[in-house]
């Protein structure tokens, strides 16, 4: 069976430490950043093996060119290593993780959900892969041109084909800006895929959709809030192609506005309605929301449910004083639109931007809007999107429901 790998190599370069980081790699973490090896030092991307004071340490990939230096695939304790043959050692650790994997995947009912997350990078021990499903159409992408090189697109794609029977098309994925945005793998990916989630459909162009199609991590807060939606009048900011929208139809929302900037989004919202045959009363604007929020505070509308979901803010570190500036204003003018016991659902995907952070910008946003609220419900990211326990910078999404008193 052909390696689910593709850059194995013989022997493996070696990049020598010059930090101790032996604990930190122990607890599991995965990541080694530049400011631990020599900079002067000649270094190519690709597989390599690392080494403290002449000791072998783990087998990773290299990236040349960025401050995330090396990303480590599997200890020299762990039981796949095999030290004269790091092929097969690279081989039977990616069929190892693959498993465990699909075997965490098991709990999805496909009559109600046939869309998740099958493989999540670090999250799933597979570094710099990602892979979507979407009904009969998989999804690949990875976060750096060499993790596109290490690993072998066409194993994986059989290996999903093989193990997920319903998929026809396996499509890799790029960033929607490159030169050639994708490629079929298996099969040929159409224009539009439709997909369930919790029972609701959806509809994603894949080729020019953000990410991989859709966004996955948010479907367990989605499905909480549709079981508080029942005749709300409610208002989805930044709201994409409508998932938060399309739950509180399902949960049996009142009258629904869903806003985007971009007029793509919106079209997708109509789109997605017309699949479910809803009857809820719904507007959907293209428009700035910032702008969008002002104006309605200035017409002094409000809704009982107001959700707040706005693009990340803190691309890196350097970002996060403006990100955090920015979440403080959006929120805080949005639970100005929220009728007196109304809920507010806030929430992030900025990584850089911890739990303990995020909490502390609503509640400066609570306080600028001079309201009140009662936290009814604090999650993240589900369990088709899992982390290692020492990274909790990969504990990326955050989202919480308030009761505005």
């Amino acid at each position: 069976m052909e390696s689910l790998v593709g850059l194995g190599i013989d022997k493996l370069p070696i990049l020598t430490l010059t930090r101790d980081v032996t604990k930190h790699l122990k607890r599991g973490h995965r990541w080694i950043f530049a400011n631990c090896f020599d900079e002067k030092a000649k270094i190519q991307s690709g597989p390599g093996l690392l080494q403290y004071k002449n000791e072998a340490l783990a087998i990773g990939v290299v990236q040349a060119d960025t401050q995330l230096r090396f990303r480590i695939c599997f200890l020299t304790e762990e039981l796949f290593y095999k030290k004269n043959n790091p092929k097969l050692s690279l081989d039977q650790w990616a069929r190892n993780q693959w498993k465990k994997a699909l075997n965490l995947r098991q709990n999805f009912d496909p009559e109600k959900t046939n869309s998740f997350r099958l493989i999540n990078g670090e999250g799933d021990g597979m570094p710099g892969l990602i892979v979507d499903i979407y009904a009969n159409t998989a999804v690949i992408k990875h976060d750096h041109p060499i993790m596109e090189k290490f690993w072998n697109q066409k194993a994986i794609a059989q290996q999903i084909c093989q193990d997920l029977p319903q998929v026809q098309c396996v499509y890799l994925k790029r960033r929607n800006d490159d030169d050639c945005k994708g490629e079929n793998l298996i099969g040929a990916l159409p224009e539009e895929v439709i997909f369930k989630e919790n029972g609701i459909l959806f509809s994603s162009n894949i080729r020019d959709a953000a990410k991989t199609g859709f966004f996955l991590d948010q479907r367990d807060n989605r499905l909480l809030l549709s079981r508080f939606s029942k005749n709300l009048s409610v208002l989805n900011l930044f709201c994409y192609t409508g998932g938060f929208s399309l739950l509180a139809a399902a949960g049996g929302a009142k009258k629904i506005t869903s806003v985007d900037i971009a007029k793509v989004a919106i079209e997708n919202v109509k789109r997605n309605f017309e699949l479910n045959h809803f009857s809820t009363e719904h507007k959907d604007i293209a428009a700035d929301a910032f702008q969008f929020v002002e104006e309605e505070i200035k017409a002094k509308h409000k809704y009982d449910l107001v959700i707040t979901d706005p693009p990340s803010f803190a691309p890196n570190e350097k970002a996060v004083p403006q990100a955090t500036n920015a979440y403080i204003k959006i929120f805080a003018d949005s639970l100005k639109l929220v009728e007196e016991n109304g809920l507010f659902a806030a929430s992030s995907c900025s990584s850089h931007i911890h739990f303990e952070a995020f909490l502390e910008i609503t509640r400066e946003a609570f306080s600028k809007a001079r309201r009140r609220g009662t936290l009814v419900y604090l999650g993240g990211q589900p369990t088709d999107h899992p982390y290692p326990l020492a990274m909790e910078e990969l504990r990326y999404l955050k989202f919480a429901l308030f009761r505005v008193d």
